[in-house]
C-alpha cells in the first residue's frame, strides 16, 4: 500500500482476513520508502493513494511497473470521479473510494484470483509450446509414415511419409488429395471403406498405394481423429511391415541367444527340447552335455575377459564339430549342451568334440591359458520309454557329474546301472521328483505369504513369498521336505521360474485393485546360474503389466559367495528394470563387507540367528545396533527375520531396524487379506 496511513493499511488487512484471505501488508508513504520496498519486495498487488501529499501518483505507478510490469495496481481516492480518465490512461485495475474498505477488499481478492489464473495460463502455454516442440521432434524422427488430412486433402506430413511416396519437399504434400496416392483401381473400394468408418474413432485398412513416380506398393493405414491448428482432421499412420518383421526377428534372436557365445540360451534350448520330445523325432533324440570342469580356476588365474574369450572359442569348436546337430546351446555359466535328433551316433560326435577341445591351443595375448579340463556326458532317449524334458535333462546332468567325479573318464555314457553306482549317495527320491514334476506341469505348487512389517511408518504392504508343495495325501509340504530332492534332480531353476511367474501374476492382481503391495522373491543357487532368468522376469512383468519397482529379489548370502560373477550380472540386469536387490540370511561374517561393496544391494535381511537371546543380551543388542547403523548409513534398509517374541520386538524398535518378519507377527498364509482401518 503506497501513500496510505498505517491505520488505512490495518483496516484493509482486517477486512481481508475477515473474508478468509491470508494477507501481509507492507506500506510506503514517501517515494524514498517506495523505492526501498520495491528493491526487496516487487509487489504483485499494489494499492496507491492518489490523495497522498508526499507522493506523485504517476511516478509511483511507473516505479511499480518498472520492477514488475504485470503488477495489479488499484487507485484509491476520496474523489474517485476526478481520476477516472487517469485510471483509464494508465490502464490500472480499479478505482475505489478511500473509505470503502469492503469494496477494496473485494477488489483485492478478485485480483488475487486473476493473478493465479494468469500464472496458470502462463504455465499451460509453456507446457503447450514444449509439447508441440516434442511432438514435432518425435514426428520428424519417427520411422512410421505420418500425415494429417482434412476433407481429403493433405495438410501436413513427416519426412518418412513424403519419402515413401517419392515427394522430395515436405511442403509439396500440402493440398495434395489423398486419393492421388491410391492406385486407381483401388480408389472405389477405398472410398467405401472410409464412408463405412466415418463414425469410428479409429480404424485400419490395407490398401494399394502409388508413388509420384508410378511405383505401387501395399501398405496398412491406421486412421484416427486428430486436430491441427484448432481444426478437426484425420491422422494417418503407415507402418513399414517389413521393418517391423525384421525388428521382431532381431528381438527373437536376441532373446533366444547367449550374448557372449551367440549359441542358443537355456530358455530357447528347453523350448526346443520339449518340442522335439513331443514329436515323432523323440525316439532319435539325445543329449551331449559338455562341462568345463575347472572354469572357475581358469577365470581366477586369467581374468574374466580371457575366460569369456575362452568360452567363445569352446562354442566355436562345438559348432564346427557338431554342425549336423539339431541345437547347440550354452546351458550354464560353463556348461554347453547339444541336442541331436539322429544325425549321427551320439558317442562318436561326443568323442570328436572332446578330441577337438583337448587338442586346441588356447592362446591369449599373454600366453597359453592354463590347461582346461572337459567332462562330457552322453544321454540318449531310452528305447520304448517316454521321458519328459526334465527327466532327460536330469539324466544328462547326472551323467556329466559322473564324468567330473571320475578323473580317469572324461566322457561317460548314461546307463541306469552306472548311475545307480555313481550317485547313490546323493540320489533324489523318485516319488518326490515325480510329485515336483507333476506340480510344475499342472501348476499345483502353492505360494504362501508372510508380512514384512515396517517399524518406520512405511504404508506399503511388503510380503515375503514362500513356496509350498501339496503331496499325494493332500498335505502341505514346506521346502525342507522337497528342496534337497529338487536340487539333486536339477529342478530348482524350473521351480524358481514357477514362483516368479505366479508371484508376479498375484502381485499384479492386487495392484490393479489399488493395493500398495510389494513382494520379496527368493532365487535359488540354480536360479542365479540360469542365464535366461532375467529374460523370464521381464517376460512375466510384460505379460501381467507389472512393474519392477514392486519386486525385491532375495539371494542367500552363501549362494552369492559361490556364484559372485553370475549373481552380479543378474543383479545388474534386475536393477535396470527397477527391481530391488536383497541379501537374505546375512551373517555379517569376515567377508560380508566386501560382498556388500561389490554387489548393488538395497536391502539386507539379517539371519534369524541374530534374534537368539537378543532381548536378554545388551552386548548382542549393541553389536546389532552397530551393524544396523552401518548398513543404513550406506543406504541399505534392514529386515530382522525370525522375530518370535514381544521382547525381541521391543529391542529391535530401539535398535532402529527398518522392517521385521517372523511368526510372532503372522505365520505364512496361502492368501493375502486386507483389513480396512
Amino acid at each position: 500500500m503506497v501513500g496510505c496511513s498505517a491505520n488505512q493499511a490495518h483496516q484493509c488487512a482486517i477486512a481481508l482476513r475477515n473474508n478468509g484471505q491470508a494477507v501481509h501488508v507492507e506500506s510506503a508513504e514517501t517515494p524514498e520508502t517506495l523505492a526501498q520496498m520495491l528493491e526487496t519486495t516487487p509487489g504483485d498487488m499494489v494499492i496507491i493513494n492518489a490523495d497522498a501529499s508526499l507522493l506523485n501518483k504517476e511516478l509511483a505507478v511507473d516505479a511499480v511497473r518498472e520492477i514488475n510490469p504485470a503488477a495489479s495496481i488499484i487507485l484509491i481516492s476520496q474523489t474517485p470521479e476526478k481520476l477516472l480518465q487517469f485510471t483509464m490512461q494508465m490502464e490500472l485495475r480499479d478505482l475505489i473510494k478511500s473509505d470503502d474498505v469492503q469494496h477494496l477488499a473485494f477488489a483485492i481478492q478478485r485480483e488475487h484470483q486473476t493473478l493465479l489464473l494468469r500464472q496458470e495460463l502462463t504455465q499451460q502455454r509453456n507446457k503447450l509450446r514444449e509439447a508441440e516442440h516434442r511432438f514435432d521432434t518425435l514426428m520428424g524422427k519417427s520411422r512410421d509414415a505420418i500425415a494429417y488430412v482434412h476433407e481429403g486433402m493433405h495438410i501436413h506430413a513427416n519426412r518418412m511419409y513424403c519419402e515413401m511416396f517419392g515427394i522430395e519437399d515436405e511442403g509439396d504434400i500440402e493440398g495434395l488429395p489423398l486419393m492421388d496416392l491410391i492406385v486407381s483401381n483401388a480408389r472405389k473400394s477405398f472410398k467405401k471403406t472410409l464412408r463405412k468408418h466415418e463414425e469410428d474413432q479409429s480404424f485400419s485398412t490395407n490398401v494399394a498405394c502409388q508413388g509420384i513416380d508410378g511405383t505401387t506398393f501395399n501398405v496398412s493405414m491406421e486412421f484416427s481423429p486428430a486436430e491441427v491448428d484448432g481444426e478437426p482432421c484425420t491422422q494417418i499412420v503407415i507402418r513399414d511391415q517389413s521393418l517391423h518383421r525384421e525388428l521382431q526377428a532381431r528381438i527373437d534372436e536376441l532373446t533366444n541367444r547367449d550374448p557372449h557365445t551367440q549359441l542358443f540360451n537355456r530358455h530357447a534350448f528347453m523350448e526346443r527340447l520339449e518340442s522335439v520330445l513331443g514329436s515323432a523325432a523323440a525316439a532319435e533324440a539325445g543329449l551331449i552335455q559338455i562341462s568345463v570342469s575347472n572354469c572357475t580356476a581358469l577365470r581366477d588365474s586369467a581374468g574374466i575377459e580371457k575366460a569369456d574369450s575362452f568360452l567363445k572359442t569352446v562354442a566355436h569348436i562345438l559348432q564346427q564339430n557338431a554342425a549336423k546337430a539339431h541345437t547347440i546351446a550354452r546351458f550354464g555359466d560353463h556348461d554347453f549342451i547339444i541336442l541331436d535328433t539322429g544325425s549321427e551316433n551320439l558317442t562318436e560326435m561326443a568323442e570328436r568334440c572332446l578330441s577337438a577341445l583337448r587338442t586346441h591351443d588356447y592362446i591369449t595375448s599373454s600366453g597359453v591359458l592354463n590347461t582346461p579340463e572337459f567332462s562330457i556326458g552322453v544321454t540318449a532317449t531310452p528305447v520304448g520309454e517316454t521321458v519328459s524334458a526334465h527327466e532327460l535333462l536330469n539324466r544328462s546332468c547326472k551323467t556329466v557329474q559322473l564324468a567330473q567325479n571320475d578323473e580317469h573318464k572324461q566322457l561317460v555314457v548314461f546307463s541306469e546301472q552306472l548311475l545307480s553306482l555313481g550317485t547313490a549317495h546323493q540320489e533324489a527320491d523318485p516319488a518326490v521328483v515325480d510329485l515336483i514334476d507333476h506340480a510344475l506341469e499342472h501348476d499345483e505348487f502353492q505360494l504362501a505369504y508372510q508380512p514384512i512389517v515396517s517399524l518406520q511408518g512405511d504404508t506399503r504392504e511388503n510380503y515375503s513369498v514362500l513356496l509350498r508343495l501339496v503331496d499325494a495325501k493332500g498335505e502341505e509340504q514346506e521346502p525342507e521336505a522337497f528342496w534337497t530332492h529338487a536340487k539333486h534332480a536339477n529342478r530348482l531353476a524350473e521351480i524358481d521360474r514357477w514362483v516368479v511367474r505366479n508371484a508376479i501374476k498375484e502381485l499384479a492382481k492386487h495392484r490393479q485393485d489399488g493395493k500398495k503391495i510389494n513382494f520379496h522373491i527368493t532365487l535359488s543357487h540354480d536360479g542365479i546360474n540360469d542365464d535366461s532368468m532375467l529374460l523370464w522376469v521381464c517376460d512375466c512383468l510384460r505379460e501381467f503389466k507389472a512393474k519392477g519397482t514392486w519386486l525385491a529379489f532375495q539371494f542367500r548370502e552363501i549362494d552369492l559367495r559361490n556364484n559372485l560373477q553370475t549373481a552380479r550380472s543378474l543383479m545388474d540386469g534386475l536393477k535396470k528394470i527397477n527391481c530391488k536387490i536383497a541379501i537374505s540370511h546375512f551373517s555379517n561374517g569376515p567377508n560380508s563387507e566386501n560382498l556388500l561393496r561389490y554387489l548393488p544391494v538395497d536391502i539386507v535381511k539379517l539371519a534369524p540367528d541374530f534374534m537368539s537371546g537378543l532381548a536378554n543380551s545388551p552386548e548382542q543388542q549393541g553389536e546389532l545396533q552397530d551393524l544396523n547403523q552401518q548398513l543404513q548409513e550406506n543406504g541399505i534398509k534392514t529386515i530382522a527375520s525370525g522375530v518370535e517374541d514381544a521382547n525381541s520386538l521391543a529391542a529391535l524398535w530401539n535398535i532402529g531396524v527398518n522392517f521385521i518378519q517372523g511368526y510372532f507377527l503372522q505365520e505364512p498364509s496361502l492368501s493375502i487379506s486386507f483389513e480396512d482401518d
